[in-house]
């Protein structure tokens, strides 16, 4: 499918997108209360502007359709959300015109239920619904088919083994890149709101801390107190030694007095990520070194908060961050990326780390979440929600301070 030479071709591969979508960043709306059902019902009103600026980015492209099969690009241009099987569901999307979703017929309903508006067309048990994908092709007189980037390659043989010469399957990865990188008025209010449920739930949870509670078990309360607020949702949590480990736990670890606990989890509201680490010391005052590494994450974090603004390469801000770690001495126990691109997905485009010259554009979300892991003793991780802006950026979660 060429995927270098289809990215460099549309500037993805360096620093630019397709089209530059205009947003404005003011609050979603400053007249409404804001709940999970209307933050759910500004983004499916959306849906029709999100297909317009795909077709204008497939214009750019030069693609003729963008095939879709089941996730969160699928949901971001349709609202649909369903699973993938053996049998092929799929939206097609024109360059001109409405989307169409091929679907087996007795899955139809079910669809447009979720979507009464969609376009679809159905196939029989006893049909190929990668001939009819084609067909459909030919009937539109469309050559150039842009695969979303999450199509598997199973897929792909089946409608290259069926498709004339003359059509081009090409990856369109570069076209959802650019539709979903720049958020929405109805997406930011969604990713805050999500924020704002995960910053109580890591609270309510802080609250019920007692001796003995397993890390499995005080997982199970995050995801109770984020249940009590409407959503689902969970994550990580590591006591002491355990909290060391970046992406270790939660198990059978016990809590005891004098003990770090790092919880870092999320949820969704409206189809949007939230993601925040908390570590805290739990019992008695922290020690001298927890206070320590705590506050040089703390600097760490804010480091990388002043360097990301538009403009600013994704591996500046990372950069940033790494060199108050490592000026304290703590340089190689700080063993990821800096942060991640935040929306639909809790981890997405654009990554901030070292190698990627990505610049950042006003309206990209990214997690700056610095962090120090002491094999043996402890970690400490600091994650927050930012919002890029012209001038800077706009925390999307409330920070925490140093101690």
């Amino acid at each position: 499918m060429q995927r270098r030479k289809f990215l460099a071709s549309l500037g993805l591969a360096t620093t630019s997108l397709l089209i530059e979508p205009k947003f404005s960043f003011s609050n979603f709306d400053n007249t409404t209360q804001l709940s999970i059902s209307n933050i759910q019902e500004a983004i499916n009103n959306s849906i029709p502007s999100r297909i317009t600026r795909a077709q204008e980015q497939m214009k750019a492209a030069k693609i003729d359709l963008l095939f879709t099969l089941p996730g969160k690009n699928m949901t971001y241009l349709s609202k649909l959300r369903t699973g993938r099987s053996e049998r092929l569901i799929a939206l097609l999307l024109p360059q001109n015109g409405e989307p169409i979703v091929i679907t087996p017929l007795f899955e139809e309903s079910r669809l447009k239920k979720a979507n009464s508006t969609i376009k679809t067309a159905p196939w029989e048990e006893s049909e190929s619904p990668y001939q009819l994908a084609v067909d459909i092709f030919k009937k539109l007189g469309v050559n150039r088919i842009g695969l979303e980037p999450s199509t598997d390659l199973n897929t792909y043989w089946k409608l290259r083994a069926i498709a004339p010469n003359n059509l081009e399957l090409m990856d369109a990865e570069a076209i959802f890149t650019a539709l979903r990188l720049q958020k929405s008025p109805e997406e930011l209010a969604a990713i805050k709101y999500a924020n704002q449920i995960t910053l109580e739930s890591i609270a309510g949870t802080h609250a019920a801390l007692a001796v003995d509670k397993t890390e499995l078990e005080v997982g199970a309360i995050v995801s109770q107190e984020m249940k009590k607020r409407g959503v689902s949702g969970g994550g990580l949590v590591q006591f002491g030694p355990s909290a060391a480990l970046p992406h270790g736990g939660p198990s059978e670890v016990k809590l005891a007095k004098a003990m770090p606990v790092l919880i870092d989890v999320g949820c969704e509201v409206g189809g949007y990520a939230s993601d925040i680490t908390r570590t805290i010391f739990w019992g008695d005052s922290p020690s001298t070194k927890y206070k320590e590494i705590y506050n040089i994450v703390w600097q760490a974090q804010q480091a990388g908060v002043e360097a990301a603004k538009a403009g600013v390469e994704c591996q500046e801000v990372d950069k940033a961050a790494r060199n108050v770690i490592e000026k304290a001495g703590y340089g190689k126990y700080f063993t990821h990326r800096l942060g991640h691109g935040l929306g639909m997905d809790g981890h997405e485009f654009p990554y901030l780390v070292k190698g990627n010259s990505f610049k950042l554009q006003p309206g990209n979300v990214v997690t700056i979440e610095p962090g120090i892991y002491l094999p043996g003793e402890f970690g400490v991780r600091i994650e927050d929600v930012f919002l890029i802006t012209e001038k800077g950026c706009e925390p999307l979660s409330q920070r925490v301070s140093t101690i």
